[in-house]
């Protein structure tokens, strides 16, 4: 029995079987080191980078879209980039590895007019995301060949013709978008290629002089730019010939002149610091119609654009420092200030009238775009006060924020009306605070309105609560969670009774107290006629 089962179990190994044990041992190798060569992992075989689209300009939430893309090369235009994604406001994430044909120092470039977020091996090489460039980081990252490397490429359009490429320069060449062969889906970076795999021709990129050919993987998605044109009609192809290997890389961005014309003069006016504004009282016209900014309530909700025609008086706003470069729009004899609903990033998100707690989707850049009118940025998001369309004023209009283009509807004339008084924020400032947080108001006694200021070491949540003589909460404030540094709130407490209070402010754990008087000589006239 034992003899028919061995021979049962040989008789398997050689007929193929299953049995990884019972197969016959390999040939022994003459030459080990020549074996090991053989089988060393070849790199240039990759398929391209995973990809996550998401309907929205911040990545945020669950992805409508994941693919693989081969190359980072895109022209999508007006275009949406993939069904279920919306043709403006999304926002791609790719992420996967990198392989590099040959050793040495890579420099990357994102070609694009929109923002931008790159890492390479865990090191932030790229970032345009707040629609500024980050001078700071550095592009250059060494690469070893025969390794990868983690890669993650982050991209966001808010709005107008959308597009990006992803270049590399390898050392010693020109500019190109990454080849397909070096990119590789989310995986271990240890991963090899097959062992002994023939490498796709993108691998031969690292050659002092690339020809055309040698782009091939790149450029084969492209109406064939890589020959000249025989024929003296070549001028009629004047874009096609503007594409050779590795040229083609910087004449691919002028496929839409006027469009990368805006995009260099939007970018050009960002980078241009901004002229200090006077504070004072003003009226702010949109260009295109010449309509004021109107209030319509004192109520919750968005502003709009009046109708130019409209007889009714341009309402007046008071624009005040807040620090940084930044203001405060208020509405002239109210405590309310313009600010962005719900602190929301997204293109079309509606403005609203809310009292000032020192919030960035509160504040603006006013920034002057010439010809007298201004573009005024929030904080939060660096997107632009926008007047709606021309049809949507005549069903009641409304202003929104969008991402700046230039458009005369996201160009606003400051009409000064009057000088500002003397700003109670700064005189609240400049006074010694009490506790640990800097606490104080201004002024004080007050008719009721006030500013307090106070500063934050970290991130805190803060919040405060006025009390009376008694002891009674008569107002509280949120518990929010606010920035370091220093902040100052407008607080109005004009509808209440003239008297003596106490303001509480908590941040964390830590309470500071400060009296606050309320005097207004009439009322108190008044009561002291009724005591008498």
């Amino acid at each position: 029995m034992r003899y028919l089962l061995a021979c049962s179990v040989a008789w398997l190994g050689l007929s193929g079987g299953t049995s990884a044990h019972a197969a016959l041992p390999p040939a022994p190798v003459r030459n080990e080191a020549a074996a090991r060569l053989a089988a060393k992992p070849v790199q240039g075989l990759g398929t391209g980078l995973t990809a996550f689209y998401f309907t929205n300009g911040t990545l945020a939430g669950a992805p409508a879209l994941q693919r693989l893309d081969a190359a980072i090369d895109f022209r999508w235009g007006a275009a949406a980039p993939a069904p279920g994604v919306p043709a403006d406001n999304f926002s791609v994430r790719w992420e996967g590895l990198l392989a590099a044909p040959a050793t040495g120092r890579y420099r990357f470039v994102a070609v694009t007019g929109d923002e931008v977020r790159l890492w390479v091996n865990g090191k932030k090489v790229l970032d345009t995301w707040d629609g500024k460039k980050n001078t700071d980081l550095d592009p250059n990252v060494s690469l070893a060949a025969g390794e990868k490397t983690t890669i993650r490429l982050e991209y966001t359009d808010g709005g107008g013709d959308a597009g990006i490429q992803l270049q590399w320069v390898p050392p010693g060449q020109a500019a190109q978008v990454i080849p397909m062969g070096n990119l590789y889906p989310l995986g271990s970076p240890t991963t090899p290629d097959p062992a002994g795999a023939k490498p796709a021709p993108v691998a031969k990129a690292a050659a002092p002089k690339p020809a055309a050919p040698k782009a091939a993987p790149v450029a084969a998605a492209k109406p064939a730019p890589a020959k000249p044109a025989p024929t003296p009609a070549a001028p009629a192809k004047a874009k096609a010939p503007a594409k050779p290997a590795p040229a083609a890389v910087a004449a691919k961005p002028k496929t839409d002149d006027k469009a990368a014309a805006k995009a260099a003069k939007a970018k050009a006016t960002a980078a241009t610091p901004a002229a200090p504004l006077a504070p004072g009282v003003y009226t702010l016209t949109v260009r295109t119609t010449g309509a004021p900014l109107e209030v319509p309530d004192e109520g919750r909700y968005a502003s709009r654009v009046l109708d130019p025609n409209s007889k009714a008086k341009a309402p007046q706003w008071r624009i005040e420092p807040a620090g940084e470069g930044f203001y405060r729009i208020s509405v002239q004899g109210s405590n309310k200030v313009l600010e962005v609903l719900g602190s929301s990033t997204s293109n079309g998100a509606p403005m609203s009238l809310w009292n000032y707690y020192s919030g960035n989707n509160q504040i603006w850049r006013i920034e002057e775009v010439g010809d007298g009118y201004y573009k005024l940025l929030a904080k939060h998001s660096r997107k632009a006060l926008s007047a709606r369309d021309s049809a949507d004023v005549a069903e009641g209009g409304g202003v929104e924020q969008r991402r700046y283009s230039g458009k005369e509807a996201q160009q606003w004339k400051l009409t000064a009306v009057a000088p500002a008084e003397a700003p109670p924020v700064a005189a609240a400032m400049s006074l010694p605070g009490v506790g640990t947080n800097k606490m104080s108001v201004y002024p004080n006694p007050s008719k009721g309105v006030v500013q307090m200021s106070y500063q934050l070491g970290q991130e805190k949540p803060l919040g405060w609560v006025l009390y009376n003589q008694r002891g009674i909460a008569v107002r509280v404030s949120d518990y929010r969670k606010q920035a370091a540094g220093p902040h100052h709130q407008s607080l109005d407490f004009s509808d209440l009774p003239a008297g003596d209070y106490n303001l509480n402010l908590t941040v964390g754990t830590e309470t500071t107290k400060l009296p606050l008087m309320i005097r207004r000589p009439s009322e108190e006239g008044s009561q002291a006629q009724a005591a008498k």
